[in-house]
């Protein structure tokens, strides 16, 4: 029964991983990753004080949709909550693994 009990936390384990591992392909993929503390120093561009601003249309930027953000926002949460069961099924399966173990321990002493 051990052995099962240790196949299945290594399968959870690498499901878990391979969860985690998301967030860090995009640094693979081309993007540079980012220091903390470190500036990246780029030219200043000055505007001639005598030139008017240029003029911006009204809609230069996108545009937030709140059923969208709060779409997004419960795919995060439910995210956050398989996560953490994950995270309480191996839990539970090493302190289960640690009582049979001192059991075995005491009963052979």
């Amino acid at each position: 029964m051990l052995t099962r009990l240790r196949r299945v936390a290594v399968v959870l384990t690498l499901g878990v991983l391979t969860m985690m591992a998301g967030p860090f392909t995009a640094a693979a993929e081309g993007q540079a990753p980012r220091v903390a503390g470190v500036a990246a120093s780029a030219p200043v561009l000055v505007q001639d004080p005598t030139e008017p601003p240029a003029e911006t249309p009204a809609e230069t930027g996108p545009t937030i949709d709140p059923a969208e953000s709060e779409q997004a926002d419960s795919e995060k949460t439910q995210t956050k909550f398989i996560v953490g069961g994950i995270a309480l099924v191996l839990l539970l399966l090493v302190i289960g693994g640690r009582r049979i173990r001192s059991k075995r321990r005491n009963a052979g002493s």
